[in-house]
């Protein structure tokens, strides 16, 4: 099932790579069906940079800012991205959290690079209450300590200004948005940061100035400015400041110093110059033991206090101590949080994490007790990957969409020759091999070079969804400026592939003006659109003639649901109450069901009426992904936990209304999860063959059905046969693995594979060497997977500020 270089066929299939070519099957491969992969590069990929990341006092839930204005929310617990939101077309600067004092939900505000501040709406995913901080840009929001607010009174945010001021905002419970309270002071230079201290009694700001300020939180009188210059010569700029719960104050400016001033007597206590460039983020414990720096070196440092002699009084000089650094980021570190994670039951939670973000746009994860011990984990292997949906339409090739911040591409893929007539009939005829056919990983021969049909660029904000019709005619994008949809006709053509000379006309379609507005989700069957409102709502559209065909309502605690209860009582589920009802719409290819993917399960409607069935689907954690049959007799999703549910509508009664789990999968559940754990990082689609395939054989399951599956992630693929059962191979090495370690024979341990592929079982674990953007099938036996090398994702990026040079740590 992998593609080796074009006329080089790869030992290797994982390993090799074949630009916009197919490979065919060979002696190792199954009945699977599946008998060519496409693989292609011929996508554009080009995340943007991590700003800021703000953790959620109340929830293991954290917030990542992006230089390009998006932001996301992640669960530290479930390891998955549960909402983006498409801010406004401006580079973010900051994020801060704050407590509604009336129902005691945390909120997020953001602070933009015009100057304004913004409340971030995650259920409605939207950006929204905007206001101007009168103060030109907000370089840093910061929320006084949670246990200073008196009952009552607002929760008190301070703005670092780039007219020198400090600025106090409000969040007042039940009221949306930020109220201005006053100007506590007005200093010398651009603000940069600020920082309150344990008590919430003093504000702690530097900038481009040099120098550190404390001042009185109340009155906003200045208690002590310490230079932070070494020498008196030259200035520094002031990045970042912390301020520990004992009052000693942290900063890194451009020399790439770390320094630890007495908060009380603006003494310098330690000074550390282990970076090379500007330090650009700090971060500490919450009992301040620990002190993490990162910067423009990309690398992450660590600082320990080294506890003074008890004796020698209260007033003792506590000393500090470089212990070890790691540098997981290729460029300059711009983000550095902890994150405080709740600890087992049993005692055996990992207590806070340290999160650190830098310009290439990965995030990663340090566990802060054993930060010198364990190595950081990457949380997403595809950051802000590409919208990307395949129509399989007729005649072929398919049509690919890509779409990704202000383009949408339409592209015509590539013909290959019919495996069949290649060498493959084995295959189509069910033998367990072929042994005439060309090895696994040869490439197969293109009949026709894929082509570039359309782009289209968005001229305000970016896109926040997009559909590609069943049939590959209709294209459908919604920003935050309004939902658009255009038609792609091809006029002219006739031969079938060897004919299509000119791209097909690109045109404008007229939406009725209800369905022009902004949309969390949208999507395009042949005939109707389906809007994904932000007050919780749906809409459906019939596109032949502009009208709105049915409209569905959400309930008030679907609308805006409460966000107290998830995170007081289970913070577990708190990610819940932060996603809307319908963040994603997967539609049937008949246009006939419609599945809204949300924060509370997956509720079912009938299209173009959207009636809604009459219960919705849970899991116990967050659904990534989902997909209908080519029938709509099944739907299947993915969860977080490296679920697969697959449900069967039920056609005794009138419309279907029934949706019952399939007896496969839950007989097969632990096996799938174990194949799907297999794979780095969390399922983001799920795509059915195209086919259905008759029963019988001995290996049949008896619950199976004639269908099967592609599971992907970031990491590679699993394919499922749901007629049969699923392999334990995965399963039984899991529980090899959680036995304790103790000698064995060499026919009990277990065996090495021998490569990253579990052939010849159910459940095939294909891994890429390559990040996976989107796999999905392309014809009954046919797979596409878009990849694309990180060293070319990252050569896209602007080039480090600092470089690393030999024989320098």
């Amino acid at each position: 099932m992998g593609a080796g270089k074009r006329g080089r066929p790869s030992a290797t299939p994982a390993a090799g790579f074949s630009p916009n070519g197919a490979a065919g099957p060979g002696p190792g491969s199954t009945p699977s069906g599946i008998v060519a992969l496409h693989r292609s590069r011929m996508f554009d990929w080009k995340p943007s940079a991590v700003v800021t990341i703000a953790p959620c006092p109340g929830a293991p839930l954290f917030a990542v800012g992006y230089e390009c204005g998006s932001l996301e929310l992640w669960d530290m617990l479930q390891l998955v991205c549960v909402q983006t939101v498409i801010g406004p077309a401006v580079e973010l600067t900051s994020l801060a959290w704050a407590r509604d004092t009336v129902s005691n939900a945390w909120r997020t505000f953001a602070a933009f690079l015009d100057g304004t501040i913004a409340e971030v709406l995650w259920h409605q995913a939207a950006v929204a209450h905007s206001m101007d901080s009168y103060g030109g840009v907000v370089w840093a929001l910061a929320a006084s300590p949670v246990s200073a607010v008196k009952p009552g009174f607002s929760h008190v945010l301070a703005a670092a200004c780039d007219d020198g001021s400090v600025r106090l905002f409000g969040c007042e419970g039940g009221e949306p948005g930020l109220i201005p309270e006053r100007v506590l002071t007005r200093l010398e230079g651009r603000l940069l940061t600020v920082a309150w201290n344990a008590g919430g009694t003093v504000l702690a700001v530097a900038g481009s100035a040099g120098n550190i300020h404390l001042l009185d939180a109340v009155t906003g009188r200045e208690h002590r400015r310490i230079t932070a210059a070494s020498a008196t010569s030259r200035a520094v700029t002031v990045w970042r400041v912390l301020s520990l719960p004992d009052g000693t104050v942290v900063s890194g400016d451009s020399d790439g110093a770390v320094q630890m001033w007495d908060g009380q007597f603006g003494t310098l206590l330690q000074r550390f110059t282990q970076h090379r460039a500007d330090v650009l983020a700090l971060a500490a414990t919450e009992d301040g033991a620990a002190v993490f720096a990162a910067g423009v070196d990309s690398q992450v440092a660590m600082f320990a206090r080294i506890s003074g002699d008890e004796g020698a009084g209260a007033h003792s000089v506590q000393s500090w101590a470089y212990t070890h650094y790691k540098r997981p980021h290729t460029h300059d570190v711009r983000a550095l949080a902890l994150l405080a994670v709740p600890d087992d039951s049993n005692g055996g939670g990992r207590g806070a994490v340290l999160l650190s973000g830098a310009v290439d746009a990965q995030l990663m994860a340090y566990p802060a007790k054993a930060f010198m011990k364990e190595h950081p984990h990457r949380l997403c292997k595809c950051p802000q990957r590409p919208l990307c949906q395949v129509a399989m339409a007729a005649p072929p090739p398919p049509r690919l969409m890509v779409a990704q911040q202000d383009t949408l591409d339409v592209w015509q893929l590539a013909g290959t020759a019919d495996p069949v007539t290649a060498g493959v009939p084995a295959l189509r005829s069910g033998a367990a091999g072929c042994a005439g056919g060309p090895p696994e990983g040869e490439p197969l021969e293109l009949v026709a070079a894929p082509r570039h049909l359309a782009r289209i660029k968005v001229k305000k904000g970016r896109i926040a969804s997009a559909s590609l019709s069943p049939s590959g005619c209709i294209v459908v994008c919604t920003t935050p400026s309004g939902t658009r949809a255009y038609s792609l006709e091809s006029h002219g053509v006739h031969g079938g592939v060897a004919g299509l000379t000119l791209p097909p006309a690109l045109e404008r379609l007229k939406l009725p003006a209800e369905a022009e507005v902004p949309a969390i989700a949208v999507v395009a069957t042949d005939k109707h659109v389906v809007l994904a409102l932000h007050n919780g709502g749906l809409l459906s559209c019939d596109l032949s003639t502009s009208t709105v065909t049915a409209r569905w309502k959400a309930t008030e605690g679907q609308a805006t649901p409460s966000v107290a209860p998830y995170s007081q009582a289970k913070p577990q589920q708190a990610w819940r109450s932060y996603c809307p009802t319908a963040a994603q719409l997967v539609a049937a290819a008949d246009g006939s069901l419609l599945a809204a993917v949300g924060g509370q399960g997956i509720t079912l409607y009938h299209l173009p009426n959207l009636d809604p069935l009459d219960q919705t689907l849970h899991a116990d954690c967050a659904f990534t992904a989902a997909a209908f049959s080519h029938d709509s007799r099944l739907l299947a999703a993915t969860t977080s936990a490296c679920q697969l549910l697959v449900w069967e509508m039920s056609r005794g009664t009138a419309g279907g209304s029934d949706c019952i789990q399939a007896r496969w999968c839950l007989d097969n559940a632990d096996a799938i999860t174990a194949s799907i754990s297999r794979l780095p990082g969390t399922p983001t689609s799920v795509s059915f063959c195209p086919a259905t395939f008759p029963r019988g054989g001995p290996a049949q399951h008896k619950a199976g059905l004639p269908y099967r599956l592609v599971v992907n992630s970031p990491g590679g693929m699993v394919h499922f046969d749901l007629s049969c059962k699923v392999a334990n191979t995965y399963l039984d090495l899991q529980k090899m693995e959680r036995r304790k370690r103790r000698r064995l024979l060499s026919n009990q341990l277990p065996q090495p594979e021998d490569r990253p592929e579990s052939r010849g079982n159910n459940g095939r674990v294909i891994r890429t060497v390559h990040p996976a953007v989107w796999v999905g099938h392309v014809g009954p036996a046919d797979l596409l997977l878009l990849e694309k090398p990180w060293e070319e994702v990252l050569g896209a990026l602007p080039p480090p500020l600092w470089t690393q040079r030999y024989g320098r740590s």
